[in-house]
């Protein structure tokens, strides 16, 4: 297969993923071109908001792979928020050598129980590259050689550029094509629309007797909404919820 450096990605690249009709299709599209460099899966990711809440949980990340094992994501959910290669990704905006993480002494047991199970698929090599975009928005792709792989050296230390313009490019298409929202992302918590209006208005200052009285419920269905906001976004009080709703656009 013809490998493709950093001198030779294809002129007309632009105009390849722009001839997608969807994501799907520009996914496609991003992994035939990984694929010309040599490496044998890629995955990309998107969140629409700041990946850290404001109590520093971080939201889980979903990853649209092409050509991953069988399997895979059978077991994958209980890494998306821990995935050591997505959390480096905020310690600098350059391509990041999987080999270079995994070396880290600072990973937790849960972390590199995360590159564990990847390595078990044979996912252990690969290059992850960030964008961080306005608004606190975050996309990601890697792009990964499997164990069929030997020249893993050669092809690292030759595509790192290519990689770097290869995600600027088409994570600038899939904006201008407006398909960020085909992105398949982790579900947010679903707040029934009373919840969301309740928390709006509390967000807005009023107490819980206000609200009854705007939404013309009585108190106690006003407390009960808010209880269930709270219980459902996993916060301690009134305040955090409004806070993590506020985060995560349902508010």
């Amino acid at each position: 297969m013809l490998r493709i450096n950093a001198a030779r990605l294809p002129d007309n690249l632009k105009e390849r993923v722009a001839a997608s009709t969807c994501f799907s299709d520009a996914l496609d599209t991003l992994r035939e071109l990984t694929g010309d460099l040599g490496f044998t899966q890629v995955l990309y990711a998107y969140l629409p908001m700041r990946p850290r809440l404001p109590n520093g949980e971080w939201l889980p990340l979903k990853l649209n792979v092409r050509d991953f094992p069988d399997g895979f994501d059978e077991g994958w959910s209980r890494f998306m928020t821990v995935d050591p290669y997505y959390r480096a990704c905020f310690e600098g905006t350059l391509p990041i050598d999987w080999t270079e993480v995994q070396a880290s002494q600072e990973l937790s047991s849960t972390q590199r129980e995360a590159c564990g199970y990847l390595g078990d698929f044979g996912l252990s090599r690969g290059t992850t590259v960030p964008v961080h975009l306005p608004f606190g928005r975050f996309a990601v792709m890697s792009a990964i050689v499997d164990r069929s792989t030997a020249n893993w050296d050669d092809i690292r230390d030759t595509t790192r550029e290519s990689l770097f313009r290869l995600m600027h490019v088409f994570t600038k298409v899939i904006h201008d094509m407006r398909f960020e929202d085909q992105i398949e992302t982790v579900r947010c918590t679903r707040l029934t629309p009373r919840e969301i209006e309740c928390l709006r208005w509390a967000s807005a200052g009023k107490t819980s007797g206000d609200i009854s009285i705007i939404l013309d419920r009585s108190l106690e269905t006003v407390r009960l909404h808010i209880k269930n906001a709270i219980a459902k976004l996993d916060a301690t009080n009134r305040s955090q919820a409004i806070a993590k709703a506020v985060h995560l656009g349902l508010i």
